[in-house]
């Protein structure tokens, strides 16, 4: 019966953290100075009346549905799209949310993912999810793909700082490069799921996830100590080998803070540098569930052993 006590303790420990407020960082946000950047907004149609897209490039394999998503590759090989914003970001401080759907037809093989990246240059593709290698800025990517072995499932988001001299480390998924990461199942979901990210000029930069619409918002990672170039441009990448997926971009949300927010903004969020962090695939109810099931299961065994034993003692 270890495996019902275990079962019970972790329903337990379920049901307290439920009743927990989870708004971890909330207190961080100086909701009432926020400025939102409404010219890094992308969302349906995406395009204006004259079928051109404000603020933003796009280019590669990628294509407009005016009524949902921008798909920067679709699920066919050797596929490569991008979206580029013509401005560039504040260069103190900004945040950035964005949906996206990521999967496709194959069941065990595909990939190879998409990016993030927040660089001194655009619009430029190549082989880093897309995107140019030796690029200057920050890269976050949603990696689906194993190029080699690892510790870690995947899919898996990490985060590299490029210098402009120094090359992404393809054949081993970025281990050299790699600053802060988490694995998360975002491939093939129902809905689309949600990524945030945040950077404070000379403190931070971090990384969310939301899995689906309606559940917890996750820590990622943070990567402490961050100074981007100056006027940096915003850009989504996707990238498919011989295997592929669909690597689509829903909606995008951007923010800023006032000057004088900014000048009391000094709290750091509580993470560790770097983070190799599980984010469930499956919600909190989801959990819940299968406690009480396995609690059930535990029960029920536990009933009948009883009645098993009553019914031996009368025997004899």
């Amino acid at each position: 019966m270890h495996l019902c006590s275990l079962a019970k303790g972790a329903l337990s420990a379920l049901l307290v953290l439920a009743a927990v407020p989870a708004a971890l960082g909330d207190s961080d946000y100086i909701e009432t100075n926020v400025h939102y950047l409404r010219q890094f907004n992308l969302e349906p149609p995406f395009i204006d009346e004259g079928f051109q897209m404000r603020n933003f490039d796009y280019g590669g394999d990628a294509i407009i549905n005016t009524a949902s998503h921008i798909r920067l590759t679709p699920d066919a090989p050797s596929r490569i799209g991008w979206v580029w914003s013509t401005m560039s970001l504040p260069n103190d401080y900004w945040k950035i949310e964005f949906d996206f759907k990521i999967g496709g037809k194959g069941g065990y093989l595909y990939g190879d993912g998409m990016g993030f990246f927040v660089t001194k240059e655009r619009a430029s593709s190549g082989p880093v999810f897309g995107n140019r290698d030796y690029f200057n800025g920050l890269g976050v990517f949603f990696d689906t793909y194993a190029n080699g072995k690892h510790e870690f499932s995947l899919p898996f988001i990490m985060g590299m700082l490029g210098d402009g001299k120094t090359p992404y480390d393809g054949s081993h998924d970025g281990g050299a490069n790699r600053l802060g990461m988490c694995e998360a199942y975002f491939r093939n979901l129902r809905e689309h799921s949600r990524a945030s990210v945040t950077y404070l000029r000379g403190k931070f930069v971090q990384v969310q996830i939301q899995l689906q619409p309606n559940e917890k918002w996750v820590d990622c990672f943070t990567i402490s100590n961050v100074t981007l170039p100056e006027n940096p441009y915003l850009g989504f990448t996707a990238l498919t080998g011989d295997i592929s997926d669909n690597h689509d971009l829903l909606e995008v949300r951007a923010e800023t803070l006032s000057s004088e927010a900014l000048k009391n903004y000094n709290s750091m969020p509580n993470l560790p540098k770097d983070i190799v962090g599980k984010v469930a695939g499956t919600s909190f109810f989801g959990f819940v569930f299968k406690a009480l099931l396995l609690s059930g299961v535990c029960g029920g065994l536990f009933v009948a052993y009883k009645k098993y034993s009553a019914d031996s003692a009368r025997r004899f």
